[in-house]
């Protein structure tokens, strides 16, 4: 192993600590914050809210290329279209 590659497995490593104690603080909090209220939030409701924002919406082979034209375009690309067999 390449002192560049224990490097990223360090960062690795300590990205994957902070994420694990975010998340024991955040149960933390929750389970301060229901121990408290008095009437609980519906579960489906607060679970329901995380899958709907995770659905990705279908586009069309259209869409996408506009939607690609108009990045390509707001960050400075040029358009460059391939040659056809006519013009070879």
């Amino acid at each position: 192993m390449t002192p560049h590659e224990l490097n990223l497995h360090v960062q690795a490593y300590k990205e994957r600590l902070q994420r694990e104690d975010k998340e024991r603080l955040t149960l933390a909090y929750l389970t301060a914050y229901f121990g408290r209220v008095k009437k609980m939030p519906d579960l489906k409701k607060l679970l329901g809210a995380e899958q709907t924002s995770s659905k990705k919406k279908v586009q069309t082979p259209e869409q996408m290329l506009r939607t690609v034209q108009a990045l390509n375009a707001a960050m400075g690309g040029k358009v460059v279209k391939k040659p056809t067999e006519d013009s070879k």
